[in-house]
């Protein structure tokens, strides 16, 4: 029984240890980028040894990779919070792009999401991570609106994959722009007209 204990505490510290790594790592990812951050840095930031870094993660793109898919999923997360209760699926879908676009707008998540993501992870890991967490948003989303009536009935997963590519273009443009928030308002207006176009006139 000690021995079962014994081996729970050392998950336990692992977690933790790991989580420590993860979260230094970020921090330094979002101001410094990929090439502004070294290990010996994330492993002194966490207070824990450089050879704990190794440990857990293979290496500096392994680790980059662990803080994409976190900062990904939470981002999601935020996103569908921001929905108000009881809004229409249309609405839903609009308010959904707004929050990425304005998630996108902080400098961390865009130098890691938009900027570090793509070339460190290579475009088609970064397309994947990023639709299995917002992507999935946008699919439910025009799945529920067809449900609802809201939006002509098609084939779900096409027109997911065209929006999708579509605000994955959008937001990389953006993070070419000095001003990020002015860009991003002029893919939303197009977006909303995109949208607009695919519902049920009533």
């Amino acid at each position: 029984m000690s021995i079962g204990r014994h081996g729970v505490r050392q998950e336990e510290r692992r977690a933790i240890t790991r989580a420590k790594i993860i979260a230094a790592a970020r921090e330094r990812f979002g101001k410094l980028g990929f090439a502004g951050t070294s290990m010996d840095a994330v492993a002194k930031d966490a207070n824990v040894a450089k050879g704990a870094v190794y440990h857990h993660f293979a290496s500096k793109e392994d680790l980059f990779t662990q803080v994409f898919e976190q900062v990904s999923g939470q981002l999601a997360l935020t996103v569908a919070s921001s929905i108000p209760q009881g809004a229409d699926r249309i609405s839903a879908l609009k308010v959904a792009t707004r929050t990425y676009f304005q998630l996108c707008a902080e400098p961390a998540i865009t130098r890691i999401t938009l900027q570090d993501a793509p070339s460190i992870l290579g475009f088609e890991r970064w397309r994947e991570i990023d639709a299995a967490h917002f992507g999935g948003l946008v699919s439910a989303g025009l799945s529920l609106a067809m449900e609802d009536g809201l939006m002509r009935r098609q084939p779900v997963g096409p027109l997911s994959n065209i929006v999708l590519a579509a605000i994955q273009a959008a937001a990389l443009d953006c993070a070419t722009h000095a001003d990020f928030g002015a860009a991003a308002q002029e893919y939303q207006a197009s977006f909303g007209a995109i949208i607009d176009g695919l519902t049920c006139k009533r």
